[in-house]
């Protein structure tokens, strides 16, 4: 528990001493959202129709951007092969890692998502309710995120190859994720809900192993 609590202070501290993560994706979100809304023109309707697109899509880049902003740092100082030598396990890294990473994207998108209802002209409710499913998917996806960051490090690849690692893993939560509650008949939010954290129960497990792995290759 007091290794939990020493990894989590060092990643607080790192994320939020220079605002350098915060600061990318509020910076890239705010950029690809006026690109959008540019190149789409001013008409209401088609604007509405293609809000909640527009956003997942900015969303999932935003976190392929910032990914390599919580590995690359403590792989070029040495700190990740440090953190094993002192007795960290791989799996508390990558958690620790995982959580810190998770609250510096939820920061942004409680400001961002209302801002950008307004350029789209979009109701309370349908705010509201794409909030919350980013919420309950975020989890899942800034795992596989930050794995795939780990992986890219790993094989020393560039972004191009970790967004080909990272896509297809992004596809089942994307679906569950943006599928209308009518289309399903009696798939409603409850049934959302479930959903989206049972893909989470199954991810957790196998993100934490790989993780580990990963780093421990790193290392070597």
């Amino acid at each position: 528990m007091n290794n939990l609590k020493t990894l989590l202070k060092r990643e607080f501290l790192l994320a939020f001493s220079n605002f350098s993560s915060i600061f990318t994706y509020f910076s890239f979100f705010l950029l690809a959202l006026l690109i959008f809304i540019f190149s789409l023109g001013s008409e209401v309707e088609k604007l509405q129709t293609l809000h909640q697109p527009i956003v997942w899509v900015i969303f999932l880049f935003s976190l392929i951007l910032i990914s390599e902003h919580f590995v690359l740092e403590d792989f070029a100082d040495g700190s990740l092969r440090e953190l094993q030598f002192l007795g960290y396990s791989g799996e508390l890294i990558f958690y620790t890692k995982s959580i810190v990473m998770l609250i510096v994207v939820m920061i942004p998108n409680l400001f961002l998502i209302p801002i950008s209802s307004v350029f789209f002209k979009i109701e309370f409710i349908n705010i509201v309710d794409l909030s919350i499913t980013i919420i309950l998917a975020a989890p899942t996806l800034v795992l596989i995120s930050l794995l795939s960051a780990f992986f890219s490090v790993q094989i020393k690849k560039n972004r191009f190859f970790q967004f080909i690692i990272i896509i297809p893993f992004f596809i089942p939560i994307i679906i569950f994720a943006t599928s209308p509650y009518e289309k399903y008949g009696l798939f409603d939010f409850e049934q959302k809900f479930f959903i989206l954290f049972g893909l989470f129960l199954i991810t957790l497990p196998l993100s934490l192993i790989l993780g580990k792995l990963s780093i421990k290759e790193i290392n070597n």
